[in-house]
């Protein structure tokens, strides 16, 4: 299973859901093996990484694989042997608003398409120039094989209503394009929680200490763990 993390747009969570998707408990219960599969030339994720391995922290039943180059065949290649040694990977696809090779490669070759997208008009501007075109084309070359395009409302306010808030996307995309039953908030949390490699989770048992950081954490796995868990529930039906 192949699942890609895209939005031509930076800032919307991408890399940050991603890491922590792959690193959930019900994802890493449902797969044996998981490979984490970074796109980006920035390489944010293989910098997450290797302070991982410097930090000496376990990275059980997940790998990590930075693919930088442009050649179709040969990232194809590359994510054909991935698919061949793991049951899941997971895309972390670059915010691309020219060319946007990596994006039309993700949502061809994916079974899941996530689209974090904050509930701003830049977020939505940019989806209807940059994504919303290559996925009109996607569907025309493949209608039924193609219903995997999912937004998953991302950095939303911690006190805004939730039914609200997928109500909102679910009006405004075409029939087409699916809302995610499930949010993702904004919180102090994401600015610190991957210094020294960590994940959701390590931070979260780095600051049992502190009630208040501790209580944020909770609350931010959480929301990653339903996220994981409806990710399945679309992905079996």
């Amino acid at each position: 299973m192949i699942i890609a993390f895209v939005q031509t747009k930076g800032g919307t969570g991408k890399s940050t859901l991603a890491l922590n998707i792959a690193y959930s408990r019900f994802m890493r219960k449902e797969f044996p093996s998981i490979a984490l599969v970074e796109l980006d030339p920035q390489a944010t994720l293989r910098k997450w990484w290797n302070r991982r391995a410097l930090n000496g922290h376990q990275q059980g039943n997940i790998i990590f694989k930075h693919i930088s180059n442009e050649s179709k065949d040969e990232i194809l290649e590359e994510i054909e042997m991935l698919e061949n040694d793991n049951e899941l990977l997971i895309l972390d696809v670059p915010g691309e608003s020219i060319g946007k090779f990596h994006t039309k490669f993700a949502c061809a070759v994916a079974d899941l398409v996530l689209i974090p997208m904050r509930t701003s008009t830049n977020d939505e501007e940019a989806f209807e120039d940059n994504l919303l075109p290559i996925i009109k084309k996607m569907i025309e070359i493949d209608q039924e094989s193609r219903d995997v395009f999912y937004i998953i409302p991302s950095f939303t306010h911690p006190l805004a209503n939730k039914k609200n808030v997928l109500s909102y996307f679910q009006e405004m995309m075409p029939t087409f394009i699916h809302c995610l039953p499930a949010v993702f908030s904004f919180g102090s949390v994401f600015e610190n929680f991957s210094r020294g490699g960590n994940n959701l989770i390590e931070y979260g048992e780095s600051v049992k200490s502190n009630t208040k950081l501790y209580e944020q954490a909770k609350k931010a796995i959480k929301e990653v763990e339903v996220i994981a868990q409806e990710i399945i529930q679309i992905s079996s039906n």
